[in-house]
């Protein structure tokens, strides 16, 4: 068997041809379009020097087009840019590449091709049949077919171009609409049939005529430049394998952990964290929240169990708080906005483990979000880490934008500090009726004497919802001062002309209470003549016995038992329902 024909080691390294890009830290879509550029540029490499049935070529091919179909779902379009010797996107320069024997660039460029178009819907084939017009362009005839005519002969329905004809148009020109009018313009008639060089066939291959058909310069004669050793050959898809595979990353940022764990000096530690806080910022890109939530938990138990000096501790400590300053914030709301697939318990997991500095960042985006779901979440996430720091949140009670008053509110009930007291009732008093709603759940979240009274008093609000949501967080405290306001309400005239919902509510607090006072009022109610005509349910009894079941003290099963003898058919169905779910609850329990 002949050696195989291969590219020397370095042939995959982009650090020359990938030119570094002024602020694509901070712009998402330019260092998708930088990464994406840089890994189509890998394939072309590849699938120039491997034969085509190779599983290496299958897995660029694949990888490409996963990255294609990342960046598609993030952005409607991809329009790669192309200069004599440049690959460019939105104007800025990813890559460059003078040499006119390995450019891409100048590859596509002399057959007049300006501009490559992925549209979104792109489907797998497209991709790899464009990959084998790329491979089958650099060995046909020049003057029987060039790149633009068979690109267009593939009928692509997501790829389109930009092409020229220097010999017949100044500018560029989009493609005409049919096959006829394009080729009517091209100086040679293309003919039915590419010229192919098969790899892998018995006989070596002629290198000399197969460089001479490819390259614009004078081909090199030094066939040593072609060959590598068996070892150099292993090694070189050793770092293919490496490079398609997504656990390489992971890999590095071992081996920068590891780094930080030995450092001693201070600038190449720096240099380290430096090119950690990048690796984290590639993870957030990618949506890879879980990856990135370990990240920070590895660096909280470095600085917690190991022994850092004051710089090293200092390095570590902001690189945590840059996880979450305002760029970043504002990156992960647009991947948030995107919905694409993210698990919400990886984004909590990642946000709860920021620091207070991260907080206004939070708000800002949590006043800009759409999606409840993930709004949600930022709450979530923002009563954790906002525990000890109420006084960031409260001058947000009088934003403008309800919504965001409603989920602070929502925010400082859950933290429970009293002194976020003052602000919730303001969030009581609001015009809008859903904001008013969450500050009774907020004020039964918080507990305590004042929260109580404002409970009490919200009982006679002229919302039905705020008067039962403020009866069930009355309940659910427990207070006897609070008892004696429900145990009034439910004895009042008017009682029995609220809604059945609202009755239950009331009833449901008293039994959620737990207290023998109630049973008196309980049991006249019981008792009591039902005011229903014949054939109506009397929903106030049926409340009645479920409260007293809730109450489950002796003497309240006392005074169900004793209803299950009753004269009266529906006291006495009340009650033997009311016991048996007592008897149900209890069997479930244990």
């Amino acid at each position: 068997m002949p050696e195989e024909f291969s590219p020397d080691r370095k042939t995959l390294d982009l650090t020359e041809e990938m030119p570094l890009v002024e602020g694509v830290e901070t712009d998402e879509e330019l260092l998708l379009a930088r990464d994406l550029t840089s890994f189509f540029l890998k394939t072309f490499k590849a699938i120039r020097f491997y034969p085509p049935d190779n599983p290496t070529i299958k897995g660029f091919r694949d990888q490409l087009f996963k990255k294609l179909q990342f960046f598609l779902n993030k952005y409607p379009i991809f329009i790669l840019q192309i200069g004599e010797f440049s690959l460019s996107f939105k104007d800025r320069i990813l890559y460059e590449n003078r040499d006119a024997k390995s450019s891409l660039a100048f590859l596509l460029y002399k057959d007049g091709l300006r501009e490559l178009r992925f549209a979104k819907g792109l489907e797998e084939w497209e991709v790899h049949g464009l990959m084998d017009v790329i491979r089958g362009s650099e060995t046909i005839n020049q003057l029987e077919d060039d790149l633009v005519t068979m690109i267009w002969e593939r009928d692509f329905v997501h790829i389109s171009y930009l092409a020229t004809d220097d010999f017949l148009e100044e500018n560029p020109i989009l493609i005409p609409q049919n096959v006829d009018q394009f080729r009517s313009k091209m100086i040679f008639k293309p003919v039915a049939y590419n010229v192919q060089v098969d790899l892998m066939e018995e006989d070596e291959p002629d290198l000399d005529k197969l460089i001479s058909q490819t390259s614009i310069e004078e081909p090199v004669r030094d066939r040593n430049v072609y060959f590598l050793t068996s070892e150099e050959l292993d090694r070189l898809k050793t770092e293919v394998e490496n490079e398609i595979d997504p656990a390489f990353v992971f890999s590095a940022i071992e081996i920068l952990f590891e780094i930080l764990g030995l450092e001693k000096e201070k600038e190449p530690y720096q240099d380290t964290a430096n090119l950690l806080m990048k690796m984290l910022d590639g993870l957030l890109t990618l949506g890879e929240f879980k990856r990135a939530s370990d990240l920070l938990k590895r660096l909280y138990i470095m600085i917690k169990t190991y022994e850092l000096k004051d710089w090293q501790g200092a390095a570590l400590q902001k690189l945590i708080e840059n996880a979450g300053d305002e760029v970043r914030i504002e990156r992960i709301g647009k991947i948030l906005e995107r919905d694409t697939g993210i698990r919400m318990e990886d984004v909590n997991d990642y946000l709860v483990l920021l620091q207070q500095s991260s907080i206004k960042p939070l708000i800002k985006l949590l006043g800009e979000l759409k999606n409840s779901k993930t709004r949600r979440v930022l709450c979530d996430a923002l009563s954790e880490i906002g525990k000890n720091a109420v006084e960031l949140f409260t001058p947000f009670i009088d934003d403008r934008r309800w919504y965001l008053v409603r989920n602070i509110t929502y925010i400082l009930g859950r933290i429970g500090k009293e002194k976020a007291l003052p602000h919730i009732q303001k969030a009581y008093n609001h015009e809008e009726l859903r904001v008013r709603r969450e500050a009774v759940q907020a004020l039964g979240l918080l507990g305590g004497p004042k929260s109580v009274s404002l409970l009490i008093k919200a009982l006679n609000d002229k919302d039905t919802r705020i008067r039962a949501m403020s009866a069930i967080n009355l309940g659910r405290m427990g207070k006897n001062v609070g008892l004696a306001a429900l145990l009034e309400t439910i004895q009042s005239k008017d009682f029995q002309k609220k809604e059945p919902a609202e009755m239950k509510a009331f009833l449901d607090a008293v039994g959620m209470v737990g207290s023998n006072e109630a049973l008196p009022v309980l049991q006249q109610m019981l008792e009591r003549k039902s005011l229903f005509g014949m054939g109506k349910k009397d929903e106030t009894r049926v409340g009645v016995a479920n409260a007293l079941a809730m109450i489950g003290t002796p003497e309240a099963r006392d005074i169900l038992e004793k209803g299950k003898n009753s004269k009266d058919e529906s006291i006495r169905s009340v009650c033997q329902q009311a016991l048996s779910r007592t008897i149900s609850s209890k069997e479930s329990s244990v």
